[in-house]
């Protein structure tokens, strides 16, 4: 899982008619045994939980909110950055398959980062964290995987309120650093007037610390969403019932495809499992 970070398994479970829904799919409980085979071994259920959900574990989705859950997701993003313990790995099951429109999207975190289009661009991405607006926790962009020690990328491209970037360790002050102006990932131009740390507040500390401007987090978020979607990096799953894919947190982002929340028929099971270690810098 961790080279790869991506397993399907088709057509599990057996024949069922939960809550009226005819087909073949796992139980909530045969799902949570499941997913407890991956990670730390212990589901991390940090979301909210839907009337219609068979079990606390279970973050029933719906493109009808009677159902569950609706306009989930519409960005890159990896699961739990929210939390300074973000998730290892995330169980999606589907009981019930939209109609049309309704993928998904994955992404390989690893292969965007080798994408990225410069070893310039990498290096500083890997002096930068994002701060999560929903909950403060601070993670690193970029990141060595735990388990396969590939260095992949980590963000939440509809939850990040702040990008912090520190100064090249070997950078000289009296000599301004190279601007790529043409780079779509942003020059790093980011004016002195941000330096992270005000006078007398532990400056000592901080000052090698810089918050990026809105505009400049603006253009890097729209370009890193237009690198992630290359067919090279992502793939767009279309779901069949009793679909199941695990994904390794750590090194695959997704997200829903352009008009999977439309009302029709869709209902995925989806879980969360404790991370065995935190993204590292």
């Amino acid at each position: 899982m961790a080279i790869h970070g991506f397993a399907l398994f088709r057509n599990q479970g057996n024949e069922q008619n939960e809550s009226g829904i005819k087909g073949q799919y796992l139980t909530a409980e045969e799902q949570c045994t499941l997913s407890e085979n991956f990670g730390a071994g212990k589901l991390h259920s940090t979301h909210g939980v839907h009337p219609e959900a068979p079990c606390r574990d279970i973050f029933r989705l719906s493109n009808d909110p009677n159902h569950g859950f609706n306009s989930v997701g519409p960005e890159w993003h990896n699961d739990g950055s929210f939390c300074r313990e973000v998730f290892g790995h995330v169980v999606y099951h589907i009981i019930e398959a939209p109609e049309g429109a309704g993928n998904t999207q994955f992404a390989h975190l690893g292969t965007a980062y080798d994408k990225l289009p410069s070893a310039a661009v990498q290096a500083r991405l890997r002096r930068c964290a994002s701060v999560n607006s929903n909950g403060g926790a601070v993670h690193p962009l970029a990141h060595s995987h735990p388990v396969s020690g590939r260095m992949s990328l980590y963000l939440h491209l509809g939850m990040t309120g702040a990008i912090l970037e520190t100064s090249p360790t070997d950078a000289n002050p009296s000599v301004p650093p190279a601007r790529d102006t043409s780079s779509p990932f942003g020059d790093g131009s980011t004016p002195s007037d941000l330096p992270g740390a005000r006078k007398g507040a532990s400056a000592d500390n901080l000052s090698h610390v810089k918050a990026w401007r809105d505009s400049e987090m603006n253009t890097f978020f729209t370009a890193l969403s237009e690198h992630v979607d290359r067919a090279d990096v992502s793939y767009s799953h279309k779901w069949q019932q009793g679909d199941v894919i695990v994904i390794d947190n750590l090194a695959v982002a997704h997200k829903a495809s352009p008009g999977a929340h439309t009302l029709k028929s869709g209902l995925p099971h989806h879980d969360s499992v404790c991370s065995p270690a935190r993204p590292a810098t």
